[in-house]
């Protein structure tokens, strides 16, 4: 997939929030470059390095070091050809390396400087890092998530970091196209807060109509019941009861007669008003069969429903099959890796993987020699240790 074939980005994002959506650029066909410090990111070796080989595919990379005007010098005349340049520092820490969006903009004035933050570049808490987990506590997130009577609980999976990366790219999409009209680059600013806040939108809506705050339902939602994960006989399944069709859908399935016609379970509105003892009942039938068999027969009758999966299932659901969306590459030193490929199909096609996820410096010699540097220069910039160069 090759639609921003032509199109540069400099990445000076670590971790997810910023990473992942330079991936995605990358996937389209961008030439994406990150630029990593000489020991590399911090995400590097996090958890094995799951966090760098499931995010930096279609990457080259250049290990650099910023700290030397050397390093800022090589960064700046990247950025001076490039049409992207995306960042996640905290705020100020840019401007400090001599890469802000002033300096850069005076040098190539179509840039599209792209900024992910915790709080955004302005703001009483601009100056605060963040991660993923601690703006699902101050969005609101996090107090709502959980089972009832359990504490609060963090989402596992990084859904801020990551949208807040697609929210990215959305923007530079967008400023591509405006580009081509008006000639002009422009400054991008991405928050991790705002991102969480989005999320929790139509919760904000509900309690100015209400008053209500959303509550811990664990598996479930304040909307509908039965509305949850519930128990069988090996692993539980998650079912999605949202309007008096699939109610009477799921009745028929299970042979519930005395349920679709009992006045206290007729309308949403009806089971709603006695959530706890239907939640319990449902609990009951559900324990009758195994998982595969409930979900056969809920999914063959139309009710929204799913069994419990771990990640060590999910290469054999036939539907990721069908759609070809895990591949396995192998890594020196890792063995073989599943991979999650960006979930943007067109035309029938998945984003290939063009480059794997490169080694620290895997092409800081070749970068370095498309910016104008002579062979001796770059031998001169690897002997003061300002860049590495991988050796396998």
């Amino acid at each position: 997939m090759d639609s921003l074939k032509g199109i540069r980005v400099v990445d000076l994002t670590a971790a997810v929030s910023g990473t992942s959506g330079t991936m995605v650029l990358a996937d389209l066909g961008a030439d994406v470059i990150k630029i990593e410090p000489p020991k590399g990111e911090h995400y590097r070796y996090a958890i094995d390095g799951a966090f760098l080989l499931a995010f930096n595919r279609n990457k080259r990379d250049l290990a650099l070091d910023l700290r030397t005007a050397e390093g800022r010098e090589i960064a700046l005349r990247l950025a001076g050809k490039a049409d992207v340049l995306m960042e996640n520092f905290v705020p100020g820490t840019a401007d400090k390396l001599g890469l802000g969006y002033e300096r850069v903009s005076n040098r190539n004035p179509r840039i599209i400087y792209c900024s992910v933050s915790g709080f955004g570049q302005e703001g009483p808490y601009s100056q605060r890092p963040a991660y993923d987990p601690s703006v699902q506590a101050m969005g609101g997130i996090m107090i709502a998530t959980g089972e009832p009577e359990g504490k609060p609980c963090r989402q596992q999976t990084s859904l801020i970091d990551t949208s807040a990366g697609m929210y990215g790219v959305i923007a530079i999409l967008a400023a591509l196209i405006n580009r081509e009209k008006t000639g002009k680059g422009c400054r991008i600013d991405i928050s991790l807060l705002d991102t969480a806040i989005f999320a929790m939108n139509y919760h904000l809506a509900y309690y100015s109509l209400s008053g209500n705050i959303p509550r811990r339902l664990g598996s479930g939602s304040e909307a509908w019941v039965p509305y949850a994960a519930f128990d069988t006989k090996d692993t539980p399944v998650w079912i999605g009861i949202s309007s008096d069709k699939f109610w009477a859908a799921f009745c028929k399935a299970l042979g519930l007669d005395d349920f679709v016609n009992d006045p206290r379970y007729l309308t949403d509105e009806d089971r709603k008003q006695h959530r706890d003892e239907l939640n319990a009942k449902v609990e009951k039938i559900c324990m009758q069969y195994n998982s595969i068999e409930l979900e056969s027969k809920l999914a063959a009758a139309g009710v929204p429903c799913a069994r419990l999966a771990t990640v060590a299932e999910l290469e054999d659901n036939p539907q990721v099959k069908a759609r070809e969306l895990i591949e396995e590459w192998h890594y020196p030193g890792k063995g073989n890796v599943k991979i999650v490929k960006t979930p943007i199909m067109i035309d029938g096609q998945l984003p290939g993987t063009r480059i794997k996820t490169p080694f620290l410096g895997e092409h800081t010699a070749e970068i370095l020699a498309e910016l104008g540097y002579s062979e001796r220069e770059i031998r001169e910039l690897l002997d003061k240790g300002v860049v590495v160069q991988y050796r396998s």
